[in-house]
């Protein structure tokens, strides 16, 4: 780690040289200082690995995290069940995708690669600081080493546990890759659109690895903890959230600066504010400050974040306004019915979410700080805000495919969007004559179909052209039309998979929760279900002792067969922890937790029929599906990077 360092610091030098002078000499020294920072840091975690998984007892990290009876895949993930391992984690995804990103550059922009190279090494060196001082994951056990560890929190013992945080990591991780360049084009006043076309497939990337982590900790949250829900708007769920909705911004605008020359300014600020919170994330969960599940107790290093956050959010934004005049915009708004001010009002809301995000987080601590008091802000608060800004954000991905860029009439518009409407108002007729009556439902439901309606009409014309023209069948003009534009089609893809997690967020609604002390032989009734208690089985592994609820579930005088939610405890934490069952359709879930049992074999049951939740999953999947798409289509080539035609010779162009 330390070796990594001194290259790391060796790399900014070069770097800096060669974005002031532009010789590839000194870039390619600094790529050469880079690869050689990235070895040494994944030779560090390689380290870090073996002595997990040899449990050497030695080391106050694997003593803290693991465990002689810990499986060998939840041996692997206390790499980043501490706070000491995952930073070096982090460190280790920072300088390899920056080794990546800076290799795959274009050679002849070697001043943007030396701005870009700068920034990049710069942050990891502030990242191979703290785990070389402060948050060392190789410090000495003080005293006799333990026979045995402390094993990892029984928590984070679930396959999703091992998947969703390297995922939030390499999301986070993956933003600095567009934030370097944006810096290092603003250094190197290239603020063309090189920057964001060199780093556009990262953001993609990133975006994805972002919104499946998210997703895969709220199914988490839903299996594990033991509540009938999957967001709780917990502190450290908001970090994740906040640079979630910032890129997702970004993505959107940097369509227009494509498109028409626009929104410079706007989408440099964007990505600055995307990187600055993923770090902010980073020091929730690890100062202290806040009271979360996710976070790691008090340690030395949360101090060190906050001069760090500072200076990336003074020095981005400083480098904004100080090429503020080369940022220009080169075109300007033409007209309010326009595909561009749909993509503006989606930025402004989705910013609007992030800093009331941000002020919900914030709130407690800046309380507490000027009265003394310690408040919590609740599920009420963020639901009030949130749901209208949702649905306008569901409204407007309906409404911006139907509008054509700079201007449009509104006859036009009228005709476009007369059939999304008509569906929307039928399902408002149908689902109302159906006996569903709440306004909010309705609503969701309503704009949700119009925006689907609206989407697939797109797929629906785009595939006529080939149907008409080259006499395919429906299947294969829908694949030729979604292959020849890959970022549009995949991007309508991705909307439909938000649509599908509306769908389930909408069934939250109709949660019906009941909890019952139950004898053997007792019943429960919920919603058309019934549940049998039959008693309780007890078994031991190395790892836990179990003791299981046998339910019989039965609805409409039909036998479903069994459900076995338990209550175990955990030998080496001697911590108690409920696994919950649960019976899952597109229609509804049926969730059954036990959380207690007496002595004479009775137990405590809490039931839920949560409606729609599948749709979550599956909306997820499709989501992630568009963005393949997406990502396995080739970048278009934009004016600003295709050469210019010899003298005397047909002009370029620019596809």
């Amino acid at each position: 780690m330390l070796v990594a360092l001194v290259f790391s610091l060796l790399a900014i030098g070069a770097f800096i040289a060669a974005g002031r002078t532009g010789r590839r000499d000194l870039s390619e020294a600094g790529k050469r200082a880079l690869y050689a920072t990235f070895g040494f840091t994944a030779l560090a975690t390689i380290s870090l690995v073996s002595a997990l998984l040899a449990h050497d007892f030695s080391l106050n990290y694997v003593a803290n995290y693991t465990s002689r009876s810990l499986s060998v895949p939840y041996t692997i993930s206390a790499l980043w069940g501490g706070m000491e391992g995952s930073l070096l984690f982090w460190t280790t995804l920072l300088t390899g995708f920056s080794a990546l990103a800076i290799a795959k550059a274009p050679a002849r922009r070697s001043r943007l690669i030396g701005g870009a190279g700068a920034v990049l090494m710069a942050i990891a060196g502030f990242f191979l600081f703290m785990v070389a001082f402060p948050g060392n994951p190789f410090a000495q056990v003080t005293g006799d080493v333990p026979i045995d560890g402390n094993g990892l929190n029984p928590l984070l013992q679930s396959p999703g546990m091992i998947i969703h945080p390297p995922l939030l990591y390499t999301g986070f991780v993956g933003f600095s890759i567009p934030f370097a360049f944006a810096i290092g084009a603003l250094f190197t006043n290239r603020v063309d659109d090189s920057w964001f076309v060199a780093t556009r497939q990262w953001t993609l990337f990133a975006w994805t690895a972002l919104s499946v982590g998210i997703v895969l900790g709220g199914a988490w949250a839903y299996t594990e903890l033991g509540w009938g829900g999957y967001w709780a708007w917990d502190p450290v769920e908001n970090a994740s959230f906040m640079p979630w909705l910032t890129a997702t911004a970004f993505l959107h605008s940097v369509v227009i600066q494509e498109k028409r020359r626009m929104l410079k300014v706007w989408n440099v600020t964007l990505i600055v504010l995307t990187y600055a919170f993923a770090v902010f994330g980073t020091f929730l969960t690890r100062s202290g400050l806040l009271s979360s599940i996710h976070t790691f107790s008090e340690g030395p290093i949360g101090k060190y974040f906050l001069p760090f956050l500072a200076l990336l959010l003074i020095g981005g934004l400083g480098m904004v306004a100080y090429r503020l005049d080369a940022l220009r915009s080169e075109n300007r708004l033409d007209a309010l019915i326009s595909r561009e001010s749909a993509f503006i009002a989606n930025n402004v809301l989705f910013v609007a979410a992030a800093f009331t995000v941000l002020w919900g987080t914030i709130y407690p601590i800046v309380a507490e700080v000027s009265s003394g008091i310690r408040l919590s802000v609740g599920p009420p608060f963020y639901n009030a805000i949130f749901t209208p800004i949702g649905l306008a954000i569901i409204g407007l991905t309906g409404i911006g495919p139907l509008i054509s860029w700079r201007r449009m009439s509104k006859g036009a518009f009228w005709r476009m969007v007369r059939v999304p409407l008509a569906a929307g108002g039928t399902t408002v007729v149908v689902l109302g004559v159906g006996g569903l009556s709440s306004p909010g439902a309705l609503l969701s439901f309503a704009l949700v179909v119009f925006t689907a309606t609206a989407i697939i009409g797109e797929f629906v014309r785009g595939s006529r052209v080939y149907r008409r023209r080259d006499d395919l069948g429906a299947f294969t003009a829908l694949n030729r039309t979604i292959a020849r534009n890959r970022r549009r089609y995949g991007g309508y893809i991705v909307h439909l998979g938000v649509l599908l997690i509306v769908i389930g967020f909408a069934g939250n609604a109709f949660k019906v929760e009941r909890r019952a002390d139950m004898a053997p032989g007792d019943t429960l009734d919920i919603a058309a279900y019934t549940l049998t208690y039959e008693g309780v089985r007890t078994a031991t592994t190395p790892e836990k002792e179990i003791l299981e609820a046998r339910l019989s579930v039965s609805r409409g005088g039909d036998d479903l067969g069994p459900m076995r939610p338990q209550r175990n405890l955990h030998l080496a934490q001697g911590q108690w922890q409920s696994e919950v069952a649960i019976r899952t359709n597109p229609i509804e879930d049926l969730y059954v937790v036990v959380t207690g049992f007496d002595t004479d074999g009775s137990a405590v049951i809490r039931t839920f029929v949560n409606p729609l939740t599948w749709w979550i999953w599956a909306g997820a999947a499709v989501m992630l599906s568009g963005m393949l798409v997406i990502m396995s289509g080739r970048a278009p080539v934009t004016v600003t990077s295709v050469k210019r035609a010899p003298a005397k010779r047909a002009p370029a162009v620019a596809r």
